[in-house]
């Protein structure tokens, strides 16, 4: 089966339909794209990835020597790599840290800085910097009064006009705190978000993903109370709940194995978890989680498709319908330049269940009504070979 996917190429019209004769691109297809040369970028993991228009942002993280601070763009539409223009004073080499888009922008904040190749300088920072992709210029914040404990492998998620930072690393202990800045108007003024709810264990290294006025949190680092928990955050409740994963009494496949370094995406209505670090093992099945059902299952990639390795510290973006992973620390902790892009699929939710059991509800096929008090209603379906007979039962 294939979607169509938006192209340059002129499109027929003829009374308000659309007919797009291709390009087309097969649904659930992993496919490798150009691999990121030397010479304009090296090879990284524990970076981050960001989408703006038509082409990925790609910054920081580590070549296995040294920290780096670079930004390269790879380009969709070309499928080409280049360094992308900047000026102004860019931010410290780092890795673990996070990035976000608002607006025009790339916010970054925090991470890990220092020379790790002589083990000098090394510390967490909590710093947010401004990347204007319209210019090209770095900017650093400053924002007066209390600011967030300096921290790396935290998450970060943007919301209605807010950047919002939780969990995390700050060198001697694991976090499970938030904070949130109006990244709009002023003052400019770091506050604390008071939680409620079931929220996570302190955690780092772990994705986010923002879905239906919410933050999602999967899995992570959490020592001894590692799990593979799914976390969702109300923003304007500001409330955590835990989803359920009761799978075998609910008859649905398991939730993927608790794991760390891994990545998650929102696409339609549902999430998307690749790779990491699971009980010594990477794997690289692509697990699909559906926001409706609150079922897990894993996408059955297309028999072309070329599948990524498995790794972690690794880095993923969404555009249009389309996931693009780039790099991460693979076996023998080998880090990649590698760039793959996975085909979503997006079918409308099937409404039948909830159909039919408007229709019994409603009574309107009912052949014989049995009224023996005010209780609950019990609806029996009689199938025949052509006909249907309900029987409704008033108990």
């Amino acid at each position: 089966m294939a979607i169509p996917r938006p192209s340059d190429k002129e499109f027929d019209h003829a009374e308000g339909l659309t007919l797009d004769f291709g390009p087309f691109e097969t649904v659930h297809r992993w496919r490798r794209m150009p691999e990121c040369d030397e010479f304009v970028g090296a090879r990284r993991s524990k970076h981050t990835v960001v989408a703006y228009k038509d082409a990925i942002y790609v910054f920081g993280g580590d070549n296995g020597k040294n920290m780096l601070n670079d930004l390269l763009r790879f380009d969709v539409k070309d499928c080409s790599w280049g360094r992308a223009f900047t000026t102004g004073t860019p931010p410290a080499s780092r890795y673990h840290h996070s990035a976000v888009v608002f607006s025009n922008s790339m916010f970054v904040f925090g991470g890990y800085t220092g020379d790790i190749y002589s083990n000098s300088n090394l510390r967490n920072k909590n710093d947010l910097l401004e990347y204007k992709f319209n210019t090209g210029q770095w900017t650093e914040w400053r924002i007066e009064g209390r600011l967030p404990p300096a921290r790396s492998a935290h998450g970060a998620a943007v919301y209605e006009e807010k950047l919002w930072i939780f969990a995390g690393y700050d060198g001697n202990t694991r976090l499970n705190d938030m904070w949130t800045l109006n990244l709009t108007g002023e003052p400019k003024a770091w506050e604390e978000v008071q939680q409620s709810g079931d929220h996570p264990p302190t955690c780092c290294n772990f994705p986010v993903a923002v879905a239906r006025d919410t933050m999602l949190v999967f899995s992570g680092q959490s020592g001894a109370k590692i799990t593979n928990n799914l976390y969702q955050f109300y923003f304007k409740e500001r409330r955590w709940r835990k989803i359920p994963t009761e799978h075998i009494l609910r008859g649905a496949p398991p939730p993927p194995q608790r794991r760390y370094g891994h990545t998650m995406v929102a696409y339609d209505r549902h999430l998307y978890v690749f790779g990491g670090a699971a009980d010594n093992t990477l794997p690289n099945e692509l697990h699909c989680y559906d926001l409706d059902s609150e079922t897990w299952q894993v996408i059955i990639p297309s028999p072309d498709s070329q599948i990524p390795s498995g790794r972690l510290f690794h880095a993923a973006a969404v555009i249009n319908d389309g996931i693009f992973i780039f790099g991460g620390t693979v076996d023998n902790n080998i880090r990649s330049g590698e760039m793959y892009r996975f085909q979503f699929s997006s079918y409308p939710k099937c409404t039948l269940r909830d159909d039919l059991g408007r229709l019994l509800e409603s009574h309107q096929f009912a052949d014989v009504h049995f009224i023996l008090g005010k209780a609950s209603t019990l609806c029996l379906l009689n199938y025949s070979a052509l006909n249907y007979c309900l029987i409704t039962i008033l108990l």
